[in-house]
């Protein structure tokens, strides 16, 4: 499988990732004044409570850090279908490498912020200065990617690598974090959530496309 198809299943399972992560976060977070729309996935929320209940304990780890630990994962499967799409579509669009930066430069750096928020403790992150400031990073961080995904998806919009309708996700994808944050009551998994699932979008041509490349390459041989 070449890397292109790699990048696209990464981006896919990382959406689908942060669709789970959401609502369970959100339930954590907002418990019984958590939004209709949270509430609504009560088989999911049952679930992730059995889980919890099995691993949490033996981990040491409430809820909120048994799950929010995990969403490392969605930043690096995000990054990872950015790389790929780029790989693609690199040559001849104007501003492309600029805005390409931008928005890997902001996951990077939401990623470290992530990690020290989230893996640089387990009590109440409102007490812990170092865990504070992860969190801080990791929101201006985020920012800065919603910013930057407009233009890229913009820029997605001149190329031929995926259709017109799914470039068009990215480019909303800014803009929608912000009723997704106030629907789920949640950051940085509600404000995530949009661009996450544009990803997945984008990460499925990539799967496609690279296994068309595939079968070209072979046939050619």
């Amino acid at each position: 499988m070449s890397r292109v198809r790699w990048a696209g299943l990464a981006a896919l399972l990382g959406g689908l990732l942060c669709v789970l992560l959401t609502p369970i976060q959100a339930s954590i977070f907002s418990r019984a004044d958590a939004p209709p729309l949270v509430l609504a996935a009560g088989p999911l929320l049952d679930l992730a409570n059995r889980i919890h209940g099995t691993f949490g304990p033996r981990l040491g780890l409430d809820e909120y850090y048994l799950y929010g630990r995990m969403f490392f994962l969605v930043y690096l499967a995000v990054i990872a279908g950015l790389v790929g799409l780029h790989a693609l579509q690199s040559r001849g669009v104007p501003r492309e490498r600029l805005w390409f930066r931008v928005v890997l430069g902001g996951l990077s750096l939401a990623l470290v912020g992530d990690v020290v928020a989230y893996w640089g403790g387990s009590g109440d992150i409102s007490e812990s200065p170092v865990q504070g400031l992860g969190f801080t990073f990791e929101m201006l961080a985020v920012l800065v990617v919603l910013i930057g995904s407009v233009f890229y998806g913009r820029i997605t919009l001149r190329g031929n690598v995926v259709p017109t309708w799914a470039a068009w996700l990215l480019v909303i994808a800014g803009p929608a974090a912000i009723p997704v944050v106030f629907l789920t009551n949640y950051i940085p998994h509600g404000a995530v959530l949009p661009l996450s699932l544009a990803m997945a979008v984008v990460g499925y041509f990539l799967l496609t496309r690279g296994r068309r490349a595939d079968r070209q390459m072979r046939s050619r041989v």
